[in-house]
């Protein structure tokens, strides 16, 4: 039996492998990697060889006619396609998952791949039975029309293979290789065995996309490279789940369940809407800039610039448009890519990290201008739909109180009403030049802020008082402002090291509220909060104890001096200390019940807003601090409670309506609060 080198497709008909590359731009080579499997086999079985082919779980077009991948959903440079079943060995580098040497392998041109097939097949007969022997064919050469090489079977420690040699006595020989070999893409097995997708996700970036974008610059990854790697944490982690669920079913001998359905991740960039090059305002900024201490003016430029500009009504306003466009225009690609997905019950949700919260924030306020009329919940608003050339309105106008302002500012007029009732003036949304055109094409099944700074927007935009007024027309409910956004759900979370997140529940009460409720642990689904945060806790409930006593004692001794007040004084002490006591236990009763006694409408089923994530072991906030903002989506409780939202079915409670919809719920939320 004669034995060959590089042969790992020994099939009578090779099969063909797709790969593809980033086209090249004058740059160094992009190494070809093969494109998944069942997209090689979908595009070997194509009907029609003009038509494009749906790749990649339907986030890519592979177009063979123009030899082009296309992304679908993000803006990607177009990748070249190309097919092959004989690779040119170029070269040997070590691959990092397994620490052996691999080939770096060249697709072969059809027309060269046929002639080698040829020679390869004629060699295969002559080592046969019936052949005359495969050493007389070492000395041919079959030519390669067109190059300067040819191809030739050579022999190496006793086994032949095939070569592509040059003609002449200078260039190199490269070594042939039929087939790509044994190979596994990241993620496909697992994508493979889901379900049909059913939930979207839309994620919205924050501050600084521009610089963590480029290529140059690796502090932080992507938008896009994020939400690739959110997938694919999610879809290994669902079917992780799954093969446990199989192996209970298995031993109880029961039917397995069904895998879980598909989520899929949807970037959406809007950076490029500020800092693009043809924009005026950054070339004349960039002519402003000095040349000194460039990285830290590139955070400057790149980064804070993001938030002032927001800040100013025109450029909140083109923010706010391109971000809706896309949206509404990816929602309509993806019901062409999934026509089923809607009509099967397919969901919709939002997430916004950093400014990109306060972005989603908006957006659904003016969804909900656009539905309610002026007078909501018997209170009148000015809001950025009936205040035409808002934009004109000052800070101290939102955040103060008094009489109606009428003011000028190029050559139109804005008028800013107080609220019913004497309150201040402000508003929830932005303020803008003009209403917006379009709005979300879909009511969020959840809304999540991750590392936000919504709180502080409001805070700015005086919307603290306008909450008030709402409690107040509402005397039913005497805790939380019956205000609500249109989502079936929000959630804020937060680590208590990030600079930039804010709380957003302390707004819905009471301005004078002095206890303000603390903000709910994220824990992960079925547990409660890990061991070290609950000996932390019981060390804050210890503390507190102490120190109450302590001043007992210290009074005591105090008021002795003043004997004919100490009696009604220390009975005083004593009345607040068993309160205190009393709703110490009554909190923790209710953290450890998790009974839900407030609840906020505006968080829709969840009942509360606030969620912090839970502290390390070891964690100091300051040095926590450096990447507490951008560590969200890496985090394993923020993945696991985001898996867990689209794909439970649960208790949808509208605090607006006190109408429920019973169906399960299997996770719980924030067991224990962050004392």
């Amino acid at each position: 039996m004669v034995n060959w080198h590089g042969i790992e497709d020994t099939g009578s008909m090779p099969t063909r492998v797709w790969l593809s590359r980033t086209k090249e731009t004058g740059k160094e080579k992009e190494e070809w990697k093969p494109l998944r499997k069942v997209d090689c086999l979908a595009l070997n079985n194509r009907e029609n060889d003009n038509m494009p082919v749906l790749i990649e779980g339907g986030r890519s077009t592979a177009d063979v006619d123009f030899g082009v991948i296309r992304a679908n959903f993000v803006v990607r440079p177009l990748r070249a396609l190309e097919s092959a079943v004989w690779f040119v060995v170029e070269d040997h580098k070590k691959d990092p998952a397994t620490g052996k040497q691999r080939p770096v392998l060249e697709p072969m041109p059809d027309a060269e791949a046929e002639k080698v097939e040829e020679f390869y097949q004629r060699a295969i007969y002559a080592a046969s039975s019936l052949g005359t022997g495969i050493d007389p064919l070492l000395k041919e050469q079959v030519k390669l029309e067109g190059t300067d090489y040819h191809i030739e079977v050579g022999k190496e420690s006793g086994a032949y293979k095939m070569q592509k040699c040059p003609n002449g006595w200078l260039g190199k020989s490269f070594d042939l290789q039929r087939g790509y070999g044994a190979y596994t893409v990241e993620g496909e097995e697992e994508e493979e065995t889901l379900g049909p997708v059913r939930h979207v996700v839309f994620v919205v970036h924050g501050i600084g996309e521009a610089m963590w974008s480029r290529d140059d610059f690796r502090l932080a990854p992507s938008l896009i490279e994020i939400t690739d790697n959110l997938r694919l944490t999610i879809q290994k982690r669902q079917i992780e789940d799954w093969k446990k669920k199989c192996d209970v079913a298995e031993k109880r001998k029961q039917p397995k369940p069904p895998p879980p359905d598909r989520v899929e991740f949807l970037p959406i960039t809007w950076y490029d809407q500020v800092h693009s090059s043809s924009n005026a305002l950054m070339r004349t900024l960039g002519s402003v800039t000095l040349n000194t201490i460039p990285a830290l003016r590139a955070i400057a430029n790149d980064v804070i610039l993001d938030v002032l500009l927001y800040l100013t009504p025109n450029y909140c306003y083109d923010v706010l448009e391109n971000v809706t466009d896309q949206i509404i225009a990816l929602y309509g690609v993806f019901n062409k890519i999934y026509p089923d997905f809607a009509q099967n019950g397919g969901k919709s949700s939002i997430i916004g990290h950093s400014l990109g919260s306060v972005i989603c924030w908006d957006l659904l306020s003016l969804k909900r201008d656009a539905t309610h009329n002026d007078r909501v919940h018997g209170v009148h608003i000015t809001t950025s739909h009936n205040a035409d050339n808002s934009a004109a309105i000052s800070y101290q106008q939102f955040a103060g109180s008094g009489p109606a302002v009428k003011m000028e500012m190029d050559d139109c007029e804005v008028v800013a009403s107080n609220s019913t009732g004497g309150g201040g003036n402000g508003t929830w949304g932005p303020a803008l030049p003009k209403p917006l055109e379009k709005y979300l094409p879909f009511d969020p099944d959840f809304t999540m802020f991750l590392g936000s700074p919504v709180g502080l927007f409001l805070t700015l935009r005086g919307a603290h008082a306008i909450f008030d007024e709402l409690r107040q027309a509402h005397p039913d409910r005497p805790l939380a402002a019956p205000f609500n956004l249109p989502t079936r759900a929000m959630y804020n979370i937060y680590s208590p090291s990030d600079p930039v997140a804010y709380r957003i529940e302390p707004l819905l009460l009471a301005q004078d509220t002095k206890d303000l409720p603390e903000p709910q642990y994220l824990t992960r689904p079925g547990e409660d909060v890990r061991l070290h945060v609950k000996a932390m806790q019981l060390g804050n409930v210890i503390s507190q104890s102490l120190s109450m006593k302590k001043q007992k004692s210290s009074l005591s001794v105090l008021m002795s001096t003043f004997s004919e007040h100490a009696s009604s004084v220390l009975n005083h002490i004593d009345e607040a200390n068993a309160k205190n006591d009393s709703q110490l236990v009554k909190n923790a009763a209710a953290a450890a019940a998790n009974d839900g006694t407030l609840r906020f409408p505006l968080a829709g089923r969840s009942g509360r807003l606030d969620y912090q994530l839970q502290p390390r072991v070891i964690d100091n906030e300051y040095i926590s601090a450096v990447t507490a903002h951008s560590g969200y989506f890496q985090n394993s409780d923020v993945t696991d409670f985001i898996m867990d939202l689209v794909l439970r079915k649960e208790d949808i409670i509208d605090l607006t309506t006190d109408e429920t919809v019973a169906t399960s719920m299997d996770y719980e939320l924030g067991r224990t609060t962050a004392s």
